[in-house]
């Protein structure tokens, strides 16, 4: 769940025709994300930096909740505590991630020990770069998830949101 952060011009398209305006704290369900853009369940689009995660249902999820639902996992977001571990550079056997894609090794939520792909955007690789270097650092993580088991091996995979040191 996200809400708009101040009123929000809802679109038809990224740029595309004004469809309506929301007011603050609208809740909305994030769909996906494009180019600085996100598509909502109202079927619109608005710009990714007039939204903020809602209170409403980020941290809901567990990771064991993941492994025993992956499909119905995908595309929730999340507010997770986890301790990132490394900065790392998919390869070819990681089939959920693209060829060299940072991600951050991370181990949570909480007090959960399971491993987790976060899939770092390129706006946010140089605070992963600070973090990796002093790792293991707790952090606290937003994302929504793309895999909720990944191939081969089974690691959930998340697309970082937000990501503040804690």
């Amino acid at each position: 769940m996200v809400a708009a952060a101040g009123n929000v011009v809802l679109r038809e398209a990224p740029e595309g025709h004004a469809l309506a305006t929301l007011g603050p704290g609208a809740p909305l369900t994030a769909l996906a994300h494009d180019r600085g853009w996100v598509r909502v369940r109202m079927e619109g689009w608005v710009r990714e930096d007039s939204v903020q995660v809602s209170n409403g249902s980020t941290g809901s999820l567990s990771a064991a909740d993941l492994r025993v639902n992956p499909q119905g996992a995908k595309g929730k977001t999340v507010k997770w505590d986890v301790q990132v571990l490394a900065l790392e550079t998919a390869d070819f056997l990681h089939k959920d991630l693209s060829p060299d894609e940072p991600y951050l090794l991370a181990r949570g939520p909480g007090s959960e020990s399971t491993l987790l792909y976060v899939a770092v955007p390129p706006a946010m690789l140089a605070l992963a770069k600070t973090l990796a270097a002093t790792a293991p650092v707790s952090a606290t993580l937003v994302a929504t998830v793309r895999v909720g088991r990944s191939e081969p091996v089974g690691v959930p995979v998340l697309d970082a949101l937000e990501l503040v040191r804690r």
